[in-house]
């Protein structure tokens, strides 16, 4: 009985070992092909009034992430990959090693940004305020002060849903002008968001979207409306709209090839479905490679 016990605790102790796994590429065997991780100190938070009537000094964000150099040895412009807020899973990685592979063919320079490297956090959650942003943009400091000859001054950033709205964001001049973003000093030229919650808004760069009709964690109807609402930006080409029938939420993950719905121990958000597509996502990254090249080359 005493064996059967303890059999049951260990089972149990390496069922949630698995799911912390899960959310970042710290233990992820899926990121067994990337280069040993970098960490790095972002761009400074301004203080509030009351912080410099203390005393206190800014502070930065601790930052990790994994740096594919441009093949050639020359200026390039770089992709920056958010993680979706269930992290990098092992078919997020599985993807992510693809676009890699890809961007880097065509001449990009790439890194992944592991919002939970160190965080403590195990399993998906969308309270993490502005880490992924900020996050990114001090990805953009780094490279020009750490590799100046690798960077032609032209920056993408791509992310899937928590990590696609992320790039709706950085796209929003509403953004850059909070206070909190003060200390940034370049932001990028060009995004791509992956089923991320739509609704019209001003752009201050080009962003293309692709969503399926079916995805249950955000409303593919938004993003039809907003389509069908800014006719300015759509025709300047400034915006770029795509909606995939049959197509759920996670459409390029291709390890997903079953519908699956995330348990409570997986998500905050558990029980909507995901599931790999091969037409959208073959589409989905032709037209994402054909976009970076035409705004960052």
């Amino acid at each position: 009985m005493v064996k059967i016990i303890k059999l049951v605790i260990l089972c149990l102790m390496i069922s949630k070992v698995s799911v912390s796994k899960e959310i970042s590429c710290k233990e992820n065997p899926g990121c067994e092909n990337f280069p040993e991780i970098i960490k790095f100190e972002g761009i400074k938070f301004p203080l509030t009034m009351v912080q410099k009537d203390q005393g206190k000094k800014p502070t930065a964000e601790n930052y990790y992430i994994f740096h594919f150099k441009p093949l050639k040895d020359e200026p390039s412009p770089y992709v920056i990959i958010i993680p979706t807020s269930g992290g990098i899973t092992k078919a997020a990685a599985v993807t992510f090693e693809r676009y890699k592979n890809k961007l880097l063919d065509k001449g990009f320079g790439v890194i992944i940004l592991d919002q939970f490297y160190n965080t403590g956090i195990e399993k998906g959650t969308l309270s993490q305020g502005p880490l992924a942003s900020m996050g990114a943009l001090s990805i953009i400091e780094y490279i020009k002060n750490n590799h100046p000859n690798l960077t032609n001054n032209k920056f993408g950033v791509m992310g899937g849903s928590r990590g696609g709205m992320t790039v709706l964001s950085l796209a929003s001049p509403i953004t850059r002008e909070n206070f909190i973003y003060k200390n940034v000093k370049q932001w990028f030229d060009a995004g791509v968001a992956f089923y991320p919650s739509c609704g019209k808004q001003e752009l201050t760069m080009p962003v293309v979207v692709f969503i399926g009709e079916l995805d249950e964690w955000v409303s593919a109807t938004n993003c039809k409306m907003w389509k069908k609402r800014d006719e300015e930006q759509i025709s300047s080409g400034l915006l770029q709209i795509f909606i995939y029938k049959n197509a759920h939420h996670a459409f390029n993950r291709e390890l997903i090839k079953k519908l699956y719905r995330p348990s409570k121990d997986d998500h905050d958000l558990a029980g909507r479905a995901v599931q790999y597509n091969k037409k959208a996502d073959k589409h989905s990254q032709k037209k994402m490679i054909k976009f970076f090249v035409k705004y960052l080359k």
